[in-house]
């Protein structure tokens, strides 16, 4: 268990990170790089200076607007780093199946922090634009394998190949099956229903949660899902018939699965039955 002290470290992080994720998700749409320029006013253009930089407090200072042209800053700036350090604090105790070492700490949290990061950044752009950039999907596949060969490595001193393998394979089989269910969706509503984005995230989540971890976030979203359609369509938040994107719920899934871990909600769902 962390102390005070070191909570407040790990919120500190949190919205350091979470103030580059702004520009992550800003700049993905735009198709802009997320190294070069440096950060600047989106309504101006002008280039910020640390002053102006510093996550959260800035935003404070400055009372939500730009120093230069005096426009409002969005309020989802820093709403996004404040989030993102609570939920920093909230991963700390995460109980991954898969990524879980059972000898290093920082190991631990850094993929935590780095999964529950990539499906920030997958869900807030998912809302804005509709669309899951095949660059952030492909860093998952990259930087799951080099987790699963790390967390190997400093446990058993070797590396399980046979754990690597079956999480391809699950994330292949878990790609085909969620395919196969979107182009049927297809074919029932003579219309996508499912982007073939999901089924991308979908593969991605199940190299990180493992089999038994991806049905259950699956199952977790859909229900997240209907729920939230039969809420909005109760109070006119919706429409019969609007497009609303799946990755949120897809990751919000994934992430219920990766704090709590599989075997945990195996346990109660046996222990109900």
């Amino acid at each position: 268990m962390l102390s005070n002290i070191n909570y407040f470290q790990v919120f500190t992080i949190g919205i350091c990170i979470g103030s580059f994720l702004n520009v992550v998700i800003y700049r993905f749409q735009k198709n802009i790089s997320i190294v070069k320029p440096r950060s600047f006013c989106t309504k101006c253009k002008r280039r910020l200076t640390w002053r102006e930089n510093i996550p959260l407090i800035s935003f404070l200072i400055q009372r939500g607007k730009c120093l230069h042209c005096n426009q409002l800053i969005s309020i989802k700036y820093p709403l996004i780093e404040f989030l993102t350090g609570i939920l920093f604090i909230i991963f700390v105790n995460s109980s991954p199946s898969i990524f879980l070492s059972n000898t290093n700490l920082f190991l631990n949290l850094f993929f935590n922090w780095l999964f529950l990061s990539l499906l920030i950044c997958i869900a807030l752009i998912d809302i804005d634009c509709f669309w899951i950039p095949q660059s952030l999907i492909s860093f998952g596949f990259v930087s799951g394998i080099l987790g699963l060969i790390f967390i190997s490595l400093l446990d058993n001193k070797y590396i399980d190949f046979y754990l690597i393998f079956n999480s391809l394979i699950t994330s292949l089989v878990a790609f085909f099956i969620f395919e196969s269910l979107r182009k049927l969706a297809k074919f029932i509503f003579k219309k996508d229903a499912i982007g073939r984005g999901d089924s991308k995230l979908v593969a991605m989540l199940a190299l990180w949660l493992g089999p038994s971890g991806i049905l259950i976030a699956v199952c977790i979203s859909y229900i997240i899902a209907a729920i939230f359609c039969l809420v909005g369509l109760s109070i006119n938040l919706l429409r019969y018939g609007e497009v609303i994107p799946f990755a949120p719920f897809l990751s919000l899934g994934g992430l219920i699965v990766w704090l709590v871990g599989n075997q945990f909600i195996f346990e109660n769902i046996l222990r109900i039955y």
